[in-house]
């Protein structure tokens, strides 16, 4: 009889996700995005009172409060440094060539969930864009946490039950991680991502960023 266990097990395409901690900066960012979140609180109080008149008095229940581009604010230009150096070192640990390459922030933003609860985020990819991620500002085991779902086409066609769900294992098909303030996590672009629904019990904020690998030649010094 055949022992199926001597079978050699390896491992191909892989996607990988990088987690750092980075404390030392948070309370600094948080500061500096304090304005950016306020901001859009005024901005967004006329849609949302249309939006009560035509469902109720529901305050902001449900909303995200989405801020401007950080990475032209000077204030942030040792974040965003920090973010560019870990990109390029992931893309490089990934084993891409970006020799005659520069990282170009796509998108940078600081966004909070509403203080009302049931805010969240569809699961999506950001597309022409090399390098995504989150650096979490307010965070807790009560808010939202990030989601990342399989990006194998193929996998999804031969999809099978699994043993257990809380295992991962070849046949998850969905990540769910569970960050503390301060952390940082960097991915492949094409790696999809969501947000559970957060139930507003505890404030819930992270800074959102894309960047892209062009070409040095395209570029002007």
């Amino acid at each position: 009889m055949v022992n199926m266990l001597k079978h050699n097990k390896n491992y191909f395409f892989k996607s990988p996700i990088y987690i750092k901690e980075h404390t030392d900066i948070l309370d600094n960012l948080n500061l500096l995005c304090d304005s950016y979140i306020e901001k859009e609180k005024q901005k967004d109080i006329e849609k949302i009172n249309d939006r009560n008149k035509l469902l109720g008095q529901i305050g902001d229940k449900g909303w995200h409060y989405h801020s401007e581009p950080l990475y032209l604010d000077k204030n942030f230009s040792d974040f965003h440094k920090l973010i560019g150096n870990n990109a390029r070192f992931i893309l490089d640990d990934m084993g891409y060539d970006i020799t005659n390459h520069k990282l170009v922030f796509t998108e940078s933003w600081v966004q909070e969930f509403s203080e009302k609860g049931s805010s969240n985020h569809h699961i999506h990819a950001h597309g022409n864009n090399h390098i995504s991620g989150f650096y979490f500002l307010k965070i807790s085991n009560k808010t939202s946490f990030p989601i990342f779902t399989d990006p194998r086409v193929g996998h999804t066609m031969m999809k099978l039950p699994e043993k257990n769900k809380d295992d991962i294992t070849d046949a998850t098909d969905i990540l769910n991680l569970k960050p503390s303030p301060g952390t940082l996590i960097m991915f492949p672009s094409y790696l999809a991502h969501g947000y559970q629904v957060d139930l507003g019990i505890e404030p819930f904020r992270f800074i959102h960023f894309n960047l892209r690998a062009i070409e040095s030649i395209y570029l002007n010094d």
